[in-house]
């Protein structure tokens, strides 16, 4: 595979980056939410993206990319898990914190993917 056709791949609407993943995995095993979890775990051992060989660094996950293949329920269940953590990181005041943006940030990537995967 070539660089362009690796962009191509990557931007595809069912594909998501290793540090969204792995944050979804940590939070969904911090919160008890273990097959959940079990599925981004499997995602993660089975559907990476393979890259080109001028983007494969061995420890270098920065530009690794999955190709997500979740129910609706279950992406709605992520979803719900960061809009939860969102707003419970928010200031009395309502304002956005750092941690609240981050997980919003996460959130939409989330929601980016739902609005354009065909779910099975």
């Amino acid at each position: 595979m070539n660089s362009e056709a690796y962009k191509a791949l990557i931007q595809q609407k069912d594909v998501l980056d290793h540090t969204t993943l792995n944050v979804t995995l940590k939070e969904l095993a911090s919160g008890k939410q273990g097959d959940l979890a079990e599925k981004i775990r499997r995602i993660m051992e089975q559907n990476k993206i393979p890259k080109p060989q001028e983007h494969a660094q061995p420890y270098d996950t920065s530009s690794t990319y999955y190709r997500v293949d979740l129910s609706i329920d279950d992406v709605e269940q992520i979803l719900e898990m960061f809009f939860d953590l969102e707003d419970s990181r928010t200031s009395e005041q309502g304002e956005p914190t750092p941690t609240s943006s981050f997980y919003a940030a996460l959130a939409d990537k989330w929601d980016l993917l739902s609005s354009g995967q065909q779910f099975e």
